[in-house]
């Protein structure tokens, strides 16, 4: 029996236009304003526009979430979290190197 093709499933895209306010990443994250604003002295979030309108993308609200669960389970200040994530970063850009570098040989 011949199987009917199916069409792609759609793709969950996070954009990184700023579309979120303040308020809205504090409901996304479970975090207050003074929390996220801690996260900002840190550079984890970078938003957009004049403080009274902050405007964040979702990649900033995935961000956040990472950073309140390495706080939350290893103990993290936002100082720490940041560099964990950092650190986290620069390990997933040199693993997908490191897997061209392979792919060639």
């Amino acid at each position: 029996m011949a199987q009917t093709p199916r069409s792609p499933s759609p793709v969950n895209v996070i954009s990184d236009a700023p579309e979120l306010s303040l308020d809205d990443v504090c409901a996304a994250c479970g975090l207050t304003r003074e929390e996220i604003t801690a996260y900002i002295e840190q550079g984890l979030a970078e938003p957009q526009g004049p403080a009274v309108a902050w405007r964040f993308s979702r990649l900033t609200v995935v961000r956040l979430r990472r950073a309140r669960r390495l706080e939350r389970d290893l103990g993290l200040n936002p100082a720490g979290a940041a560099l964990a994530l950092d650190l986290m970063a620069q390990i997933e850009r040199l693993q997908r190197r490191l897997a061209l570098f392979e792919d060639e040989r």
